[in-house]
């Protein structure tokens, strides 16, 4: 039985995004947002624990870490936001939302806007 959408954290009902409810994976493969598992976690002896609300196996990380440090961000969820605020974006809906871009189309147009730069070097007689 599946209680939320794919692109929902499955405690708090809200959808994953880049900034403030990054997808975050616990050790036994099931992704919240970051804020959830803040709320979750419990400082124990020398290491902070996070017990999942889908199958109770608890995961441990060191009282070193941050919860963003130790755990992965789900990478199928990750792409997914990206893809939606652009999908938000070519089907109109007003606003000033700007959408993010993937890591290699960012440092695509980051090289291009680099070459056009070092191309043009105002006042060399060369």
């Amino acid at each position: 039985m599946v209680l939320c959408e794919d692109g929902e954290c499955s405690v708090c009902l809200l959808p994953y995004s880049r900034l403030d409810r990054v997808p975050r994976v616990l050790h036994c493969r099931h992704t919240f947002c970051e804020p959830c598992l803040e709320t979750l976690s419990q400082a124990r002896i020398g290491m902070l624990t996070v017990r999942c609300p889908l199958c109770r196996r608890v995961t441990c990380v060191g009282l070193g870490l941050s919860l963003q440090e130790a755990l992965w961000i789900d990478s199928e969820r990750w792409d997914r936001i990206s893809q939606d605020v652009e999908a938000e974006r070519e089907g109109g809906e007003g606003g000033s939302t700007r959408a993010k871009l993937k890591l290699p189309t960012f440092l695509k147009r980051l090289s291009l806007s680099r070459q056009q730069q070092e191309s043009i070097v105002p006042g060399s007689n060369v």
